[in-house]
């Protein structure tokens, strides 16, 4: 099966959190996302590829961004 969704994340301890098929008693809070995500890594629905918090076009919405940037993105 083909990789549906391509998700570009900046934190890649989430990355490898996802990865990971090691429970982790400190992520207990997070364990619906947690099983969801992995589960769909796993059936390649989902890939996370890290990309640096530098290139991460998304920060125009969630961020104040410089002029230089914004016209970057």
């Amino acid at each position: 099966m083909d990789v549906f969704v391509v998700i570009y994340c900046d934190n890649i301890n989430s990355i490898l959190l996802a990865n990971n098929l090691v429970y982790h008693a400190r992520t207990k809070h997070i364990e619906v996302h947690y099983h969801f995500i992995r589960e769909k890594i796993l059936t390649r629905e989902i890939n996370l590829i890290n990309v640096s918090t530098e290139n991460q076009v998304v920060n125009i919405f969630t961020k104040a961004l410089g002029i230089d940037k914004l016209k970057r993105f």
